[in-house]
């Protein structure tokens, strides 16, 4: 039904960009199904991993095992912005990307 996918806008590039096909959306549901396999996995790697005296995880290598875990994925062909991934301080940062050299450890409290 066309009125449910009709979007009001005043520019109409804009307005055709906003209707996705079924295609388009059936596209972005399976991405993000493909997308949270890997968050999940990071999760399961965190899990094990924090529970490790001195394990050296820090914000840096989280965001580089969750690059690792997405990549392994099928058609997966890059981040469209940086992992944002903080703890402490650093997670009152709005859209914090750790580097290696500033980064903090993460730690399982």
């Amino acid at each position: 039904n066309i009125e449910e996918r009709t979007v009001n806008c005043e520019d109409l590039i804009q307005g055709i960009k906003a209707v996705k096909s079924e295609a388009e959306m059936q596209g972005m549901r399976d991405c993000h199904i493909r997308d949270s396999a890997a968050i999940t996995r990071y999760f399961a790697y965190l899990e094990k991993e924090l529970a490790k005296e001195g394990h050296g995880i820090t914000e840096w290598t989280g965001a580089e095992q969750l690059l690792k875990f997405r990549a392994e994925g099928e058609l997966f062909k890059g981040l469209s912005f940086e992992t944002i991934i903080s703890i402490g301080p650093n997670g009152a940062v709005i859209h914090y990307a750790p580097t290696l050299e500033e980064s903090l450890a993460l730690d399982n409290k």
